[in-house]
């Protein structure tokens, strides 16, 4: 299997994860009602956020190795990419320190989870449908 398409795979992983925090956190805060239990919700949204920084540290690292070979040489979407992604660490560990260690800003958490999933699917659209475009065109 080549190395994009391990990237692609654990990419379309890494954005399942996020979908499922993403959603279990929107339904945990905005439906506040008796029949969804959200403990269990909390736990779930923990997992899933677990799962994504796991997935997440592969990808950075296969995504640094295709950067560094590229050189000089960006392409427009691997420029895109590179700032959308970079940025997506960084707003991951931004939220990541608020939750583990710098909770008085915990109010900001939501937003920087919205802003997360958002960051994640425009690196997924713009980079994973474009490999898997060219995958299937071959």
């Amino acid at each position: 299997m080549s190395l994009p398409t391990i990237k692609l795979l654990i990419a379309v992983t890494l954005v399942g994860a996020g979908i499922a925090a993403f959603v279990s956190q929107m339904v945990r805060m905005g439906r506040p009602d008796g029949k969804r239990d959200p403990e269990r919700l909390l736990r779930f949204h923990r997992w899933a956020g677990r799962i994504f920084i796991v997935l997440l540290v592969p990808l950075a690292f296969l995504g640094s190795k295709f950067w560094a070979a590229a050189g000089d040489s960006l392409s427009v979407r691997l420029g895109f990419h590179v700032v959308l992604a970079l940025t997506l660490l960084v707003v991951v560990l931004i939220k990541y320190l608020i939750v583990k260690a710098y909770r008085g800003f915990l109010r900001m958490a939501p937003t920087l989870g919205m802003t997360i999933f958002v960051l994640t699917l425009l690196v997924f659209a713009l980079s994973a449908v474009f490999a898997g475009l060219a995958l299937i065109s071959r």
